[in-house]
């Protein structure tokens, strides 16, 4: 028999546990909804996880952003990977545009429809997404600290220990590193500017990324 999913009751219940009062809106749980219709559920772990982390971080760190938007950018803030990405767009673009109809057609209104598709789309670029705003800069940290451990040393050991008892990571680091590469594969021509590259060149034989040397050296221009 399959594992019980997870519900959105019970991750209002792991806020508490941790002293969240994670918001509770017709947004947030149809985010949550659609987060997990189209997520496998190591990916929608991930997800909840980031969720979490974004919200205890900004806690601890005395930010104050706008709680419901960041849930809901970060609950759908990897559709566009849980679809494979797309031949013209960074998977980060097509989950960003997902993210920005979603806000719309929740009467978010078009300011925080724009900073839900800043904080998808730039949630893999920290240099940029830090000098968004709280609320870009929240979604980015939570989603990093579950990627790659940054700001995790902050946390209590209880506390990760309730957010990984409730969401474990299910062999997370291997199943990223498979889909992301599936994208390198299908769609390499989204990828040669970004973080992806480098799953490219370490694991798809015959991938290249532009050189931004050469991409300036070879400019059709004379000098």
């Amino acid at each position: 028999m399959p594992e019980e999913r997870p519900s959105f009751s019970g991750a209002l219940a792991v806020g508490r546990k941790l002293d969240l009062p994670l918001p509770d809106s017709p947004a947030v749980r149809d985010a949550y909804a659609q987060a997990e219709a189209e997520s496998q559920p190591w990916l929608f772990n991930h997800v909840l996880r980031s969720w979490l982390y974004s919200a205890k971080l900004a806690q601890s760190r005395g930010l104050a952003p706008d709680a419901e938007l960041v849930a809901v950018a970060v609950l759908l803030h990897d559709l566009g990977l849980a679809r494979g990405g797309a031949p013209d767009r960074r998977f980060e673009v097509v989950g960003a545009d997902i993210g920005r109809a979603f806000a719309l057609s929740h009467d978010m209104g078009e300011r925080r429809a724009k900073v839900v598709w800043d904080s998808i789309a730039l949630h893999t670029t920290p240099s940029i997404a830090q000098h968004k705003g709280a609320d870009v800069a929240c979604c980015q940290n939570g989603i990093a600290c579950d990627y790659g451990g940054l700001g995790y040393h902050e946390l209590s050991d209880d506390i990760k220990k309730v957010i990984l008892s409730a969401y474990p990571r299910l062999d997370m680091k291997n199943m990223l590193t498979t889909r992301l590469c599936e994208i390198a594969k299908h769609h390499p021509s989204t990828t040669r500017d970004n973080f992806i590259a480098d799953f490219g060149i370490k694991y798809i034989s015959g991938y290249t990324r532009v050189s931004s040397v050469d991409l300036l050296h070879q400019a059709p221009f004379t000098e």
